[in-house]
Formats: C-alpha cells, structure tokens, sequence
C-alpha cells in the first residue's frame, strides 16, 4: 500500500502522457544524430528507429505503468526488443530526461501555438461577419456603463477582433522564443559526446539551439509567457462574455441567442439563462490561476532542475484545454446570435443625452465658443431638460436662443437637427465611428487574417 502510494505521487505519466508523440520524435532525432556522430552503429540505430516509428502507430503505449513518459517510451521498447532490451537504454546516451521533457514541451507548445492561432482566426471571422450584416446599425455607446455617445454596432463589436488580432501576434512572438532546441544540454552540463546539436534542431524543426545548458534545463519561461497569453485571451473572452450577457438582458435586448445556447430554469419556466456566456467568464479563472500556479512553482527554485518542475504540466494542459474549449464555444456564439436592430436604435431616443457632446462640438464650430464654455452650456441645456421633462431632440430654437445665446439663428438651429440625424458619420478620424472608417477596419482585419 505504501509502495503504491509512493509510486503514484511521484508519476507524472498520467499528465505527461499527452507527450508520447513528440517524446518518440525526439529520440529518432537523437538516435539518428548519434549514429550520424557516430556514437552508435548503423545496426542499432536501424532496429532502434524502426521499433520507434511503430510505436508512434500504437494505441497502447498510454496503458504502460511508468513514473514518466520518458520512461514509459524506454519500458515500451525494451518489451519490444525482448532479449536486446538493454538496447533500449541507448536512447538516453549523451542525452537526460531534463533535456528531453523540455524538448517535448516546446514541440507541444509550438503545436498548439499554430492550433490557437487558428481559432482565434476563426472567431475574428465569425465577429466581422456579424459586424457586417449590421454594418449601419446605430447603438447607443457606453462608458462607466452610462450612456455617453452614439456609434455604430458594427464599430463596437469590431473592437473585440482587435483584441483578438493582438492576441495572435502575442502568440507569433512567444513562439519565436518556444522555438529552441535544448536536446543535448544532458542534465545540466553538457555532454562529453560530440553530438551535432544544430542537426538535432533541425530534424525536430526548431529554428534554434539553446546556448547554455543550464539555462536550458531550468528554464520554464516559455511555459510561463505560453500561459500568459492564454491569460489574456481568457481575459477578452470574459470581457465578451460579459458584454452579451448585459445585451441579452430584456433591460437591454440588444441580441439574443437560440435555445441551444441557453439553459432552462429548474422552477422558473420563463427563463432562458446565457449559461455558456457564464461559464466562459467562469473558466477564466481556471488559466488565470494556472498563470499564478507555474509562477508560484518556479518562484525561488534553486539552480538546475527540480522535481518541482513536473508539475508545469498541470498548469500548461490546462490552460491549453480550457482555452481552445473556450474559443470554439464563442465562435457558435457569435455564428448564432441574433442582433436587435429596432430596440438599438429605439435605446438611441430613449437616451437622447448622448447627443450632448455633439452638441457642444456644435457650439465650438458656429459660435466659436472655447470647448469649457461650450461644454458648460450644454450642459444648462441637459439641466433644463431634466427639470422640464424634455428629451434634447425636443427643445426649440426659443430654448436654444434663451440658455446657449440670443445669437442662435433659425440656420443654426436647422444645421443642428440635420446633424442630430447623422451623427455617426461625423466621426470621420482614422479608428473613428463612420461607416467609411468602419468598412476600412473589417478591410484591414480580413487582411490580418488570412
């Protein structure tokens, strides 16, 4: 019982058994580069190689008993070689499970970096396809979540893909730096064995070789930066995912979702919850805390390895997990869900405040007022709405004429209303609300994902 215990607290194979496949390509890179260094005969590289490539095609290989994957490799080929099974053990010539794990966990990070990336991609399209079909579609905007200025739906939810684009090119660049080889730092020193590293690399795809050995075999930095970046996405994931479930509140009733993405209410028969809305910005709790655990794991450790070190799988698998589980789901979300056109722009009457700051840029424009001054007579003019129980669309010109200036004409009264009815195109800047500027983001976005 004890025994067993011990075993099991010690084995990582039930997590690192996810490396199986880049721990078999490691060591045919490496037997290969050992007879080509000519550390082993051509014989037992051949046969080594062969057992090797057939246990890639193997199912069974997970079932093995071991402490790690690396020993689990080694176990499989020695049942394999039956009376040769010490042959096996040449796989770990010049070469120690402290390098091989780090190689196996940058093949998986780089893998799954290209696989992210995709999603992400994915999503982005599924946004500004949705960004599209409402290109026009005015909303009311939001900061403080108080109303505050008119702006175009499509605009809105065109910064959502901005964040995801940004998240793509935090992968790219943390991908630069997974992309080192460290097969060959041995344990920590090196090894006495003249083995071609750069040729190690290249047969596993790597674009570099790691210049210290004991850099290598104690670093976890790129774990560290691979979950950081899962982190944020997870972060703009919740931040969506907060987002719609405000829109789909009858308060706002901005979008809705089909039943499928909905749950039902065990005794309220009329709800209909944004339950995986919900547990999206639940699950970023889960890679936020595996970015603290990888950070408290290595926090202090003492040079070189450590068995500490093991446990950077549970925080890497599920971040990886969880992440990819979440992208995939808000891209139904976005493919699915149905924008309110008519309570949008009805939202727009019923808040007709945020026309207030059009209104003082008015002011600066045909009466040349600074904008203080500008902003503190609009300012009596909301005040006078709401003690008349006015909407600002409903003042006159006698109103205009009273609180702003006896100098308000009828012609500037008229240019006002007619600018009250196309506010969105009067944010010409560059990133700015108007449709021009909206159709040329979803240009240079679909350029951006390609």
């Amino acid at each position: 019982m004890q025994k067993e215990l011990l075993d099991r607290f010690l084995s990582s194979f039930n997590l690192d058994r996810k490396l199986i496949k880049y721990d078999i390509e490691a060591c045919i890179a490496w037997i290969t580069t050992l007879f080509e260094n000519k550390i082993i005969d051509k014989k037992q590289s051949s046969r080594l190689i062969k057992v090797l490539k057939n246990l890639k095609k193997q199912k069974d290989l997970k079932n093995i008993q071991a402490e790690d994957v690396h020993y689990a490799v080694e176990k499989k080929l020695e049942r394999v070689l039956k009376k040769d099974k010490y042959l096996a053990g040449v796989i770990r010539t010049a070469r120690s499970r402290n390098d091989l794990v780090v190689s196996d966990e940058r093949m998986y990070i780089k893998d799954e970096i290209n696989q992210i990336i995709v999603l992400l991609k994915n999503l982005i399209s599924s946004i500004v396809e949705v960004a599209q079909k409402n290109l026009d579609v005015p909303m009311v905007g939001y900061t403080h979540l108080q109303p505050a200025q008119p702006v175009l739906f499509s605009h809105y939810i065109l910064s959502f893909a901005w964040w995801f684009v940004r998240d793509i090119e935090r992968f790219k660049d943390c991908y630069k730096r997974v992309d080192v080889s460290t097969l060959g730092a041995a344990a920590f020193a090196g090894s006495s064995f003249e083995v071609n590293r750069q040729k190690v690399a290249e047969k596993l795809g790597f674009l570099k070789v790691s210049e210290n050995s004991v850099d290598s075999v104690s670093d976890r930095d790129y774990i560290i930066e691979f979950i950081s970046c899962c982190a944020i996405v997870m972060i703009h994931l919740s931040r969506i995912a907060e987002e719609l479930i405000i829109w789909c509140t009858p308060n706002f009733g901005y979008i809705s979702l089909p039943k499928k993405l909905t749950s039902g209410s065990s005794i309220m028969p009329q709800k209909q919850n944004p339950d995986y809305l919900e547990l999206i910005r639940g699950k970023t709790a889960k890679v936020i805390s595996d970015l603290i655990g990888i950070l408290v794991v290595m926090k202090a450790l003492p040079l070189t390895y450590n068995r500490d070190m093991q446990e950077d799988k549970v925080y890497l698998f599920s971040s990886v997990e969880t992440i990819k589980d979440c992208l995939r789901v808000m891209r139904v979300i976005f493919e699915n869900l149905m924008v309110n056109a008519q309570r949008l722009k009805e939202d727009i009457q019923k808040h007709d405040f945020i026309f207030a700051t059009e209104v003082a840029n008015f002011l600066v424009e045909e009466m040349k007022y600074p904008f203080k001054l500008a902003h503190k007579k609009t300012q009596l003019l909301i005040d006078y709405c709401v003690k008349t129980n006015k909407k600002l669309k409903q003042l006159g010109l006698k109103d205009y004429k009273k609180i702003v200036s006896r100098e308000f004409t009828i012609e500037m009264f008229e240019k006002l209303n007619r600018k009250f009815n196309n506010s969105y195109s009067n944010y010409k800047t560059f990133g700015g609300s108007s449709l021009p500027q909206v159709k040329r983001q979803i240009k240079n976005i679909k350029k951006l994902i390609v």
